[in-house]
């Protein structure tokens, strides 16, 4: 059995009592030191870390707040509009974007929107694109007719809406007779070659004529025979003359390309004995 009976210090008796005859005290073992939760110090990495985050959070949620409140109401079509179209209210809604600068000193705000309503389109404007001073014809353009002109499937080359192209027909029993579909004189512009080369055959052969020089491409919508309508902006003048060349069974198109200045050059010759059909 276990002797439960406390421990006395030296110089006591059995029975508890010192040397002396008094009671002696119990030993007590003294209490181990207590040990505290140390602090951890500023320079712990997670507390970096989570520092570091937040900022980031905060410099990205600032940044992203102050892009969407940049944007603005400019005005765009509400649907497709072809050239030579008189803008009204109507056609008009406004759309929210951001633009820089340079490309903001282009467009129509929405607060300007009253301003378009009444001008006369230079050009297609497609559902949703914003509206240029471009776009518009100016107060000094003359008036002009959009007038449609049908060509045969490959007698045009690729356009593009704003290109400038020359149209000519084949008259079948044709005869070059030195007056020019423009309204000036000479068949050959100083355009003949010393060798003749691809010389037409004389007589019975019908003639090429250029019946419109340097008109404005503006758009086209393909037929089911597979033939195209080319929607072409010209003068008051030349407009019969591009009404003449959709009755043509043969129409060619030639696009123009402009030079280093930006011009598409003289007509050329106007006139040529054709190969037949």
């Amino acid at each position: 059995m276990t002797d439960l009976a406390p421990a006395f210090g030296p110089g006591s008796l059995p029975d508890g009592r010192g040397s002396s005859g008094r009671s002696a005290d119990p030993i007590i073992p003294p209490s181990p030191p207590a040990r505290r939760l140390g602090r951890r110090g500023w320079r712990d990495t997670r507390l970096l870390f989570g520092v570091l985050l937040v900022l980031v959070s905060v410099v990205i949620g600032a940044r992203l707040f102050a892009t969407a409140d940049r944007t603005a109401a400019w005005v765009a079509a509400k649907a497709n509009l072809p050239a030579g179209h008189v803008v009204t209210a109507a056609d008009l809604v406004t759309v929210r974007a951001q633009l820089d600068d340079d490309t903001a000193a282009r467009y129509y705000p929405g607060r300007r929107s009253k301003e378009v309503i009444g001008g006369t389109l230079a050009r297609p404007v497609g559902k949703g694109e914003l509206l240029s001073g471009a776009d518009f014809a100016g107060p000094d353009a003359g008036a002009t007719r959009i007038v449609p002109v049908v060509v045969k499937a490959g007698r045009v080359p690729p356009l593009t809406p704003g290109d400038h192209v020359d149209v000519y027909v084949y008259q079948p029993s044709g005869a070059v007779d030195g007056t020019d579909a423009s309204g000036g004189s000479g068949t050959s512009g100083g355009a003949a070659s010393p060798s003749d080369v691809g010389s037409p055959a004389a007589g019975g052969a019908g003639a090429e004529v250029l019946v419109l020089h340097d008109v404005e491409f503006l758009g086209e919508q393909r037929i089911a025979t597979g033939d195209r309508s080319l929607t072409l902006r010209v003068s008051v003048d030349a407009a019969i003359r591009a009404v003449a060349a959709s009755q043509s069974e043969r129409v060619d198109v030639v696009k123009l390309q402009r030079d280093g200045r930006g011009q598409v050059g003289d007509a050329g010759p106007t006139a040529a004995q054709g190969y037949g059909r």
